[in-house]
């Protein structure tokens, strides 16, 4: 019998060393829950990214990503750790802001409540370049971001896009 209690024990102090580690805000922060507050919190955050991503402006793109070595971004078949080294890559794409990429969102964004306070959000957006001497080229781009509700306000933590080229 005493083993057990004391295995009870311990079981009960992992488990609460585990969700206090978990928990990354304040328990004050309100958790959006339902689909449309998710939607309607960060319908205007993409809006944004977009606007920037039109100025090729990396900073104001990259506001809305969580600025931590754990961000985790994924295109095609490359996986890149950390806001810091995505920043070093969308400079980069961007070609130091003077990209003439033009990005349209393509119909309406998806909106999915995995758990309180974690949304993914999947869009698409098609790309055009007029390109050096000319040569026009676009892509498609199938992006999902997933969003988490921090103190410091909505973040992404996770994303992934797939670019298909046309």
């Amino acid at each position: 019998m005493m083993k057990v209690l004391a295995w009870s024990s311990i079981i009960v102090v992992s488990l609460t060393a585990c969700s206090s580690a978990v928990r990354t805000m304040p328990a004050d922060v309100p958790v959006a829950s339902d689909l449309a507050a998710a939607r309607a919190a960060l319908a205007p955050k993409l809006q944004e990214m977009l606007a920037a991503a039109n100025a090729h402006d990396t900073d104001r793109h990259l506001a809305a990503y969580l600025h931590s070595p754990d961000l985790v971004f994924v295109v095609n078949d490359q996986v890149i750790h950390g806001w810091d080294a995505l920043r070093v890559q969308q400079l980069k794409w961007w070609q130091n802001g003077k990209s003439d990429a033009v990005y349209t969102v393509l119909g309406t964004p998806e909106y999915t409540v995995l758990a309180p306070g974690l949304v993914a959000q999947t869009y698409f957006l098609d790309s055009h370049r007029a390109g050096a001497g000319g040569n026009a080229h676009g892509a498609h781009l199938g992006v999902t971001d997933v969003w988490q509700q921090r103190a410091e306000g909505w973040r992404i933590v996770y994303a992934h896009e797939s670019v298909a080229p046309y």
